[in-house]
């Protein structure tokens, strides 16, 4: 059972990403997804459950551009994403490191699993022990 709820419509955000260069960001939140843009063009996306009012189920989540990969993008759109969740009463949100076929572009589910497990622990997330599961405990 999935509890669709509008978190926020949409609204904008001065974000810093990897090269220290300055960018504003823009969140539009739906029920069950958030996409993410900068000056009209779309740069992240994400499906979520709300599973209960108080923890959040990650389904996918993805830089519209390969090439955006590594810039910090995704990094601060998770972040910010979080922080919205935390201030409408989530405590916690879990997600899967990986699929069963990994994404265009990645050589498999191993690279792209483990790629995927040192993103989450860079944005706050704990991994589980068999690495399928990350977890972050909000507030």
């Amino acid at each position: 059972m999935s509890i669709p709820v509008y978190i926020r419509k949409d609204y904008f955000r001065a974000v810093d990403l990897t090269d220290k260069s300055a960018h504003i960001l823009e969140f539009h939140y739906r029920p069950q997804t958030v996409d993410v843009f900068e000056e009209g063009l779309s740069v992240f996306h994400m499906e979520y459950i709300l599973e209960s009012k108080t923890r959040a189920e990650i389904i996918e989540f993805y830089l519209t551009d390969f090439g955006l990969r590594g810039r910090g993008y995704g990094t601060a759109c998770m972040n910010e994403i979080a922080a919205e969740f935390g201030k409408k009463g989530v405590t916690m949100i879990t997600a899967p490191t990986g699929y069963e076929l990994a994404p265009l572009g990645y050589t498999g589910p191993d690279q792209y699993r483990e790629l995927m497990a040192g993103f989450y622990a860079k944005t706050g997330f704990a991994v589980s022990g068999d690495g399928d599961l990350a977890m972050k405990i909000l507030g």
